[in-house]
């Protein structure tokens, strides 16, 4: 198998699942090259379409010369 970062060879690894308190083993593959993990909820989610694009676009808010980005719905209150 290829690695689809560094195209180095890829080797199948069982990790232990750090969430589970049961020692949950977990199968993936790592590249012997660069480092990269893959398992498979990364890979079920590659074929998963992208999601729908925001339904509310960001408006650009202007200050100095810097533009920030600021969620259409959210307002900031001093308390």
């Amino acid at each position: 198998m290829v690695c689809q970062r560094c195209r180095g060879l890829l080797v199948h690894e069982t990790f232990g699942d750090l969430r589970e308190e049961v020692g949950c083993m977990c199968q993936a593959t790592r590249c012997i090259n660069c480092g990269y993990i893959e398992d498979s909820v990364m890979r079920a989610n590659r074929l998963r379409p992208p999601a729908a694009k925001r339904a509310v676009p960001r408006r650009m808010a202007g200050r100095g010369g810097v533009l920030f980005l600021r969620p259409h719905s959210e307002r900031y209150h001093s308390v």
